[in-house]
């Protein structure tokens, strides 16, 4: 079976450090903003993200490179919030329709195959299923502005709920799911490993982009919650806001299933 494994243009987060910044794929060129807990900053400063965003997050840190002779124009003149927001809703909304055109493209359903080539029909995932394009673009944000430790200004990795939240929201099976740990490359267990022709020998998967993931914490409940099994969520990881990607919650409201994808495979560094 040819698994379609979803590349977001992004790579995992740093748990620790010993420098006192906050990371993201890897470059101490962020901040912690403590700004970004108040919506009206973030309607200015991160539209795009501003709704799934609501916590002391990573952003980019202003600097600049005077010009010279190879760079009349100086360099990171544009590394900013607004910028980082502006290319995370481009890649967001882009592949969000590109998934639209190929859930919807006529040829491939007349050929009776999906869009890898295989008999069968393309699976309707962002078509007409709002959660999952909200999933989707949610879990894009999270991972681009992770939430942080504002008092160590040190980024804290993202949710395993945020990441299952997305998988269930857009209907993938469940051996499928990659926010496990990062030494089954985000499997669930260990991977039974193959021999291709040549007789090496080769494994399928590959770091889920966020990862590495950490496993929710909540505040003890000394009587029944009438809306979740789960006491407030403790800030420990990306996004940490009660109901915001619990699977407890999504599964006891309904939320119909969610999905995989494959994006654009440029970075954008922090």
């Amino acid at each position: 079976m040819k698994v379609a494994l979803l590349f977001v243009v992004t790579t995992c987060a740093l748990l620790f450090s010993g420098h006192q910044a906050c990371y993201i794929w890897g470059t101490d060129s962020g901040y912690c903003e403590k700004q970004a807990t108040d919506l009206l900053w973030r309607q200015v400063n991160m539209p795009f993200c501003s709704k799934a965003v609501q916590y002391p997050s990573c952003v980019p840190k202003p600097q600049f490179i005077p010009p010279t002779m190879e760079f009349p124009s100086g360099r990171w003149y544009n590394h900013t919030i607004r910028k980082k927001d502006q290319w995370v809703h481009d890649n967001a909304v882009n592949w969000t329709n590109y998934r639209m055109d190929v859930e919807t493209n006529s040829t491939l359903k007349h050929a009776g195959v999906n869009e890898y080539g295989d008999h069968g029909r393309v699976a309707r995932r962002f078509f007409k299923h709002p959660d999952c394009v909200n999933a989707y673009q949610n879990y894009f944000c999270w991972i681009n502005f992770p939430r942080c430790d504002v008092e160590k200004d040190l980024t804290l990795p993202t949710c395993r709920s945020a990441c299952e939240n997305y998988f269930i929201s857009c209907g993938y099976a469940t051996d499928l799911w990659r926010c496990g740990k990062s030494k089954w490359f985000n499997g669930y267990f260990p991977e039974s490993n193959m021999t291709n022709l040549k007789g090496n020998t080769t494994y399928m998967r590959d770091y889920f982009p966020g990862q590495p993931f950490r496993q929710n914490k909540y505040t003890h409940l000394p009587t029944p919650h009438p809306t979740s099994q789960h006491g407030q969520e403790l800030a420990i990881c990306t996004p940490a806001i009660t109901g915001s990607g619990s699977r407890t919650d999504i599964l006891s409201m309904s939320v119909s299933l969610l999905a995989l994808m494959v994006i654009s495979s440029s970075f954008y560094f922090i």
